[in-house]
């Protein structure tokens, strides 16, 4: 039931200030591959940081839900609504695909919640990758790019057009710094649990992660080669 109003609120935020929802939870409502408690919506605009505080205090409130706070700036809105973090994210880059989902764990949303396809949250996902910060970050972003891309239906000539287009960066331009993140998780010695991650459908071994990654971005490679 909390989930069920929470959700509904996000919906309103997400119609009413142009955010999209996308990256690791897009990505979750799809595989279902692990526990995600971080939701990323992205604006193309700058934020209006007062404006979009208010309005969603409003909302949380008049919902009776839980909420704080962290960070209000121009790029970054964070603050945390029952058992969530929830980001808000200045990101002004092209938009290969829209969505509109309709459907969260279970929960039917009337209204809808706009979103970044899959490909797109795949993108960002490997920007995210690349930028991780910390063993869990890396290892987090790395899971939700194998499923991401298990779940799409194109090739990885299609996927790199599409990175190209949203950011203006061939694929074979950043691929060295993807495999130096994959060349670290291998060097990881302890598990997935003993970070906090919890996978779901699927216990994926940290060596096959590594494996498909690699292959796969190998094969971009020579794909860009030919």
């Amino acid at each position: 039931m909390e989930e069920s109003k929470l959700f509904r609120v996000l919906s309103q935020i997400s119609q009413n200030l142009n955010l999209y929802l996308g990256g690791d939870f897009l990505i979750f409502l799809i595989a279902k591959h692990r526990k995600v408690e971080k939701i990323h919506f992205f604006s193309q605009e700058k934020l209006k940081k007062n404006e979009y505080e208010k309005f969603i205090a409003n909302l949380f409130r008049n919902s009776n839900i839980d909420f704080e706070f962290s960070i209000i700036l121009s790029d970054l809105i964070y603050l945390r609504a029952e058992k969530f973090s929830i980001y808000i994210i200045y990101h002004p880059y092209k938009i290969w695909k829209e969505l509109s989902i309709h459907e969260m764990i279970g929960e039917k949303i009337d209204l809808g919640i706009k979103s970044l396809s899959l490909e797109d949250s795949v993108c960002v996902k490997i920007n995210m990758l690349i930028n991780s910060q910390d063993k869990k970050e890396t290892i987090e972003n790395a899971l939700d790019l194998f499923f991401g891309i298990e779940n799409m239906k194109i090739t990885q000539k299609e996927l790199g057009r599409i990175y190209e287009f949203k950011y203006g960066i061939k694929f074979c331009e950043i691929i060295s710094d993807i495999k130096q993140r994959i060349w670290e998780i291998s060097e990881y010695e302890m598990n997935f649990e003993d970070l906090g991650i919890e996978l779901m459908r699927r216990k994926i071994p940290k060596k096959e992660l590594v494996d498909a990654l690699n292959k796969y971005f190998t094969q971009v490679l020579k794909d860009h080669s030919r």
